[in-house]
C-alpha cells in the first residue's frame, strides 16, 4: 500500500490540491495516506488465528471477523441493489484497447504517462482501488472488472461498502487457502486481498501480543484509527518468530 500512496503523492505534474484532498478528506480512504509505513507484513498473527480459532466448514459463521472494519474504518453496510452491475467500461475503453487485457501494470504505466487532466485523476482513483482495496497480488494479473466499471461513477466511490467488499473477499480467499493448506503451513502462499486489518487483528484482540509487539505512533491525529495510532515494533527481521508469539501468549486466554 505504501508504494501506491508514494506513486500518487509523487505524480508529475502533481495532483491538483483539490484532487489530493479528495483522498485526504475521504471519510474512509484518508487513513490510508498516513498509516505508518511498515516495510514488511507481519502475518504470523494471522496464521495463529487461521490455524487455531476460525471455523472453516462451509456454512459456518465467521462474522466475528468483521472487527476488521473497526480497525480499517471502511464502511461495512449492505451492498446497493444490483451492485455487481454498477458502472460501465466506458472510461477504461477510452484509454485501453481492451478492458479484458488491463493489468495493474498497464494502469500504472498509463497513469504515469498522463498529463494533468480530469481523466488522470479518475485513473489515479482506479489505480488506488485496484492496488489497495482489491489487489491481485501480481502486477501482470488481470485488473478486477468490478473496479474497472466503478471508474465510470466517481460518486459511488465515496459511499460504496468497501469494508464489506474487502471482508467478503478476505473470507473467500481464506476459505480457499485453508482448503489447499489442509492444516499445514507452506512457503510462498499468496494472499492478495486487503490484508492489513487481519494482520493487526490478533495483536489488537490479545493484550499480551499488543504489549510485546506493538508500539504507539507519536504525533497521530485524535480522529485516527488504531491502525494509524499503532505500529509493529522494529526487530530488524521481516517477521516475528512463531516461537516468540507462543511465548508471549503462554497460557493466556484473555481477549478484548
Amino acid at each position: 500500500m505504501s508504494n501506491t500512496v508514494e506513486i500518487i503523492k509523487n505524480l508529475e505534474p502533481e495532483l491538483k490540491s483539490h484532487e489530493l484532498k479528495w483522498f485526504e478528506n475521504h471519510p474512509r480512504f484518508c487513513h490510508m495516506f498516513h498509516i505508518p509505513d511498515e516495510p514488511y507484513l507481519k502475518l504470523l498473527g494471522v496464521w495463529v488465528l487461521l490455524l487455531r480459532t476460525i471455523p472453516f466448514e462451509e456454512g459456518e459463521d465467521t462474522t466475528w471477523f468483521r472487527e476488521d472494519a473497526l480497525i480499517s474504518g471502511l464502511d461495512c453496510h449492505g451492498y446497493p441493489d444490483k451492485y455487481e452491475k454498477l458502472g460501465s467500461y466506458a472510461f477504461v475503453d477510452r484509454h485501453f484497447q481492451s478492458h479484458k487485457e488491463i493489468t495493474i501494470k498497464s494502469v500504472e504505466e498509463k497513469l504515469l504517462s498522463m498529463s494533468a487532466c480530469g481523466d488522470r485523476f479518475r485513473m489515479t482513483v482506479l489505480y488506488f482501488l485496484g492496488t489497495v482495496i482489491r489487489g491481485r497480488g501480481r502486477y501482470n494479473a488481470p485488473f478486477d472488472p468490478f473496479i474497472l466499471r466503478m471508474a465510470n461513477n466517481m460518486e459511488v466511490y465515496k459511499t460504496f461498502s468497501w469494508g464489506r467488499l474487502t471482508f467478503d473477499d478476505a473470507i473467500r480467499s481464506i476459505n480457499h487457502m485453508m482448503k489447499n493448506l489442509k492444516g499445514k503451513a507452506k512457503k510462498n502462499v499468496n494472499f492478495p486481498e486487503f490484508i492489513l486489518p487481519l494482520e493487526m487483528l490478533a495483536f489488537e484482540c490479545i493484550p499480551t501480543l499488543n504489549a510485546q509487539f506493538r508500539e504507539h505512533v507519536d504525533g497521530c491525529m485524535s480522529k485516527c484509527l488504531r491502525m494509524c495510532k499503532w505500529r509493529f515494533q522494529s526487530n530488524n527481521m521481516k517477521s516475528f518468530l512463531l516461537d516468540d508469539l507462543y511465548d508471549a501468549l503462554a497460557e493466556t486466554n484473555v481477549c478484548v
